[in-house]
């Protein structure tokens, strides 16, 4: 059976771990002849995606909204070169709205949330239109992605040109402990419940034995997680921390972290284990807006974990939103206020988007929305209760200029190709 794995073009580019697991897993089970491919196409144009795809069986798309078209119009040059073949899609967009997926002929079938074992359903025939994934409760047990199939070098390389360093990255837990409005976490993971669907985490010798081996072989300057919320408990933080330490592998490494879920104890462990950076998504200055965001944490919470880190020599990255429905000019002016207190070492502010899988999406509200062109940094039509779309982004302006001189690559890409209207 002939496979491609198609991964839609995206301005932000990095590798696809799903893919990488998927590929690795059917490998492994598959009972039958496999030949699997894999295209980028932010690497491989339209014009080689269909010359090599136009013989497969079967062409699996991973998409997220701003991607979703894309694959589209792919799926669509596909289909009329060779109406056989069989049109697959998963990801983000497709398992927040499948009914709206469904709605394409293009598409043959969907899965919805984790696609390991959907997929190899479909490789042994199972040709139900809509297959939902099933959790893996050990993540231990499933093989580690397989980065020679997604040509993780390329990802890695192109990383060294623009920031000089050898980076990937990894995932070291499913789920997420929250239920943030503006975040579609849920769609892929399902809604956290503590007996029913737990945060799975990989054991820290199996995640380590990955990143090491990766590291040999990719000739890495740091790693990163891909993971929400990394430290789903300081005890596996300080766990990890030990192991790492223990093998004397000293590869720093960043994370993204929930602030409620700290100690400073964890800190001197991920301090001593060389952690380099943590990204904290802080959203917002005002006790308000951060109670309806429904995240969970305080501004108190906040400035002790900028602090430990600090004190510890940790790099400190913050994460800001502006646009929450009921904010107003005092609030993103609280906002302000509470980046210069904090002081972290890279800002980065984006508007509201309201995704499909978040609280805020409306299907017939957003229907004349083009996602290829939107995403959380820019929009021409996100605004609040009492904010315009063009307040917010002179807004956004506004705290650019402030921090212009901690601004994440995000932001700064954004000023440069004057995508913000002053």
């Amino acid at each position: 059976m002939k496979v491609t794995l198609v991964q839609p073009k995206y301005f932000n580019i990095w590798e696809s771990i799903a893919f990488g697991y998927l590929g690795s897993y059917v490998k492994r089970y598959y009972k039958g002849k496999l030949d699997i491919s894999y295209f980028q196409a932010f690497f491989d144009d339209d014009k080689i995606i269909i010359e090599e795809s136009i013989n497969s069986d079967i062409v699996a798309f991973s998409c997220t909204t701003p991607t979703f078209s894309h694959a589209l119009g792919l799926a669509r040059s596909l289909k009329r070169e060779n109406s056989k073949i069989h049109i697959v899609f998963g990801g983000w967009h497709v398992s927040a709205v499948p009914e709206e997926a469904l709605e394409h002929p293009e598409i043959d079938q969907i899965v919805i949330g984790e696609g390991e074992e959907p997929f190899l359903d479909i490789l042994n025939g199972n040709r139900n239109r809509v297959l939902r994934g099933r959790a893996v409760s050990d993540l231990d047990s499933i093989p580690f992605p397989d980065r020679e199939l997604i040509r993780n070098h390329r990802e890695i390389d192109l990383c060294y040109q623009i920031a000089k360093e050898r980076i990937t990255s990894f995932q070291s837990n499913r789920g997420c402990p929250f239920s943030c409005v503006f975040c579609a976490e849920k769609v892929i993971t399902g809604k956290f419940h503590r007996k029913d669907n737990p945060i799975r985490s990989r054991s820290p010798k199996n995640l380590l034995d990955e990143v090491v081996s990766v590291s040999e072989r990719y000739k890495l300057d740091k790693f990163k997680f891909v993971d929400s919320t990394w430290n789903v408990s300081t005890e596996r933080v300080i766990s990890f921390c030990k192991e790492k330490i223990s093998r004397c592998f000293d590869l720093p490494f960043e994370c993204n972290i929930h602030a409620a879920l700290t100690n400073q104890e964890m800190f001197e462990w991920m301090a001593r284990a060389n952690c380099h950076q943590i990204n904290v998504g802080v959203e917002s200055g005002s006790p308000a807006i951060m109670a309806k965001n429904r995240k969970g944490i305080s501004c108190d919470k906040v400035e002790k974990v900028f602090k430990w880190a600090r004190d510890v020599g940790i790099e400190r990255r913050a994460f800001f939103q502006i646009g929450m429905i009921d904010e107003t000019d005092e609030d993103i002016e609280m906002t302000e206020e509470f980046a210069e207190r904090i002081q972290p070492d890279v800002f980065g502010v984006t508007i509201t988007c309201p995704y499909p899988g978040t609280d805020y999406y409306d299907r017939e509200k957003f229907a004349g929305v083009n996602w290829a062109k939107t995403d959380e940094y820019i929009n021409d039509f996100w605004s609040t209760k009492y904010l315009t779309n063009q307040e917010l982004k002179n807004w956004q302006q506004r705290l650019c200029n402030r921090f212009k001189d901690k601004m994440a690559w995000h932001n700064k890409l954004l000023i440069n190709e004057e995508a913000i209207e002053i």
